[in-house]
């Protein structure tokens, strides 16, 4: 079935490998004392419909201040790096230098640290030898004059009121008609037809067809994708509601065909071009497995049958990317791995309870509904101390409360801290507390959320283990 499928992360790792080391290098430098002794880690995006991060290059911050990498790009690539509050950004193109200027020091507090949801400020990082046709240069300058009136466009456009958009498109094309640099023609082009979109001017079927439909997909330039991701969004719940494409809900989740899926998304005309219609699926199966529309299973084996078919390098790329992102939280997958600081500061991992059953929850000290259920956990790891490891991990934000906790309660499970590795918040979609997970023997969920020891946890932990005729 393939659901059991697993791509194989070589044959991706080779491929993307052609996508950056086989062009020559950009390099990075500079002098910064006040970053001395950290890691700049430079980063892409593998794809933007996914937005997975990938690295491209790092370097540690010398005493004196100075740093140099090395980035890994074929073509021109838009590269970022998380830096305190800041996420600062720039676009390379290779064999070419760039000597960056660093943004005064600004480290995240305590609080937005923890926190896996804060959201960093975007700020083009300032490059010292930059001339007028630099890539950069050029972005800068259109971004700044695109986005003067950008705001005050779209609002008058939504209150009803009549925005000339070609005029304000022409005014601002005045400007930057020279600039030949295919990069920047498109990234132009593009920005422009996100205004046109967002304003109303033109629906998303004639964007579509003027932008898209028999076009190059420009799969690393971000004006483009944005356009892309905005235009074909939930593309075919939209569509499933026309009289062509009501069957698509029997090709996904009855039939799990991609055929036959394709032969019904080859009914709008807007798709008449093979690689765009498998750019629309990949976008398509993302947005709708976090909806209730469509089976997930279904979905994955549509997602499954895309990779296994497509000839093009950047959609296995994609599926892949996909794939790992719906599948992390899915029973039957091996979950995020993590390791994390107990009581007296030691480290521990998921990997050291292979072997036994995991109840993974994520709770707070300060959290009435945890506390309540405490009782009962330890009452749960008692029981089970044969078959069950009981892991509460503590999203306190000060680890000392957590320390203090224990010390006061003296419960016998294993208590971990976040602090060290937050993200882990995002890993496991983590919205309430308490939420829990049962994770199995061989390190694959299987209960994905699992019901709560107030829910009845402890009969289906008994009717799992009798099953298994373990007890």
């Amino acid at each position: 079935m393939a659901l059991k499928h697993s791509f194989p992360v070589a044959f991706l790792i080779f491929l993307f490998g052609l996508r950056t080391t086989a062009g020559q290098e950009a390099t990075v430098y500079g002098k910064s004392p006040e970053y001395k002794g950290e890691e700049l880690i430079f980063y892409t995006y593998a794809d933007y419909i996914t937005e997975t991060e990938i690295e491209i290059g790092r370097c540690r911050v010398q005493p004196d201040g100075q740093f140099k990498s090395q980035l890994k790009v074929l073509e021109t690539t838009f590269v970022f790096c998380h830096l305190g509050i800041y996420r600062i950004y720039f676009f390379a193109e290779p064999t070419k230098r760039y000597e960056l200027s660093l943004p005064p020091r600004e480290d995240k507090t305590e609080a937005q640290r923890l926190n896996p949801f804060f959201r960093e400020t975007d700020l083009q990082v300032g490059i010292l030898n930059i001339n007028l046709n630099d890539i950069n240069y050029l972005i800068n300058a259109f971004d700044l004059r695109f986005n003067q009136d950008f705001d005050k466009i779209v609002q008058e456009a939504y209150k009803g009121r009549e925005v000339n958009v070609d005029s304000i498109i022409n005014r601002i094309e005045g400007k930057f008609t020279n600039s030949t640099n295919p990069y920047f023609v498109a990234y132009r082009k593009y920005r422009y037809g996100l205004l046109k979109q967002i304003t109303l001017y033109k629906k998303s079927t004639a964007t579509s067809n003027e932008l898209f439909l028999n076009r190059p997909i420009l799969y690393n330039n971000p004006s483009f994708m944005e356009l892309f991701n905005l235009v074909y969004d939930k593309y075919f719940l939209f569509f499933s509601r026309t009289s062509k494409g009501n069957a698509i809900f029997d090709d996904i989740s009855h039939y799990r065909s991609l055929s036959r899926l394709k032969t019904t998304l080859a009914t709008d005309k807007i798709l008449q071009n093979d690689t765009l219609m498998d750019m629309v699926i990949l976008k398509s199966l993302h947005d709708e497995f976090f909806s209730d529309n469509f089976s997930r299973s279904a979905l994955l084996t549509i997602l499954d049958s895309l990779y296994r078919t497509t000839q093009i390098s950047e959609h296995v790329i994609i599926a892949e990317n996909i794939r790992n992102r719906i599948t992390k939280l899915l029973p039957g997958f091996v979950p995020a791995p993590f390791t994390l600081k107990d009581l007296n500061g030691k480290d521990v991992s998921l990997e050291q309870f292979k072997g036994k059953y995991v109840y993974l929850n994520f709770c707070t000290t300060t959290s009435y509904t945890c506390l309540k259920e405490f009782v009962q956990l330890e009452k749960i790891s008692k029981l089970y101390k044969k078959h069950l490891e009981v892991v509460t991990i503590s999203a306190d934000d000060n680890v000392d409360d957590m320390k203090k906790f224990l010390e006061k309660s003296k419960y016998s499970w294993t208590f971990l801290h976040f602090g060290n590795r937050p993200e882990i918040l995002k890993d496991y979609d983590i919205k309430v507390y308490p939420t829990y997970f049962l994770i199995g023997p061989d390190k694959k969920l299987i209960l994905s959320p699992a019901p709560s020891p107030t829910e009845g946890f402890e009969r289906r932990m008994f009717q799992i283990l009798r099953s298994k005729g373990e007890i």
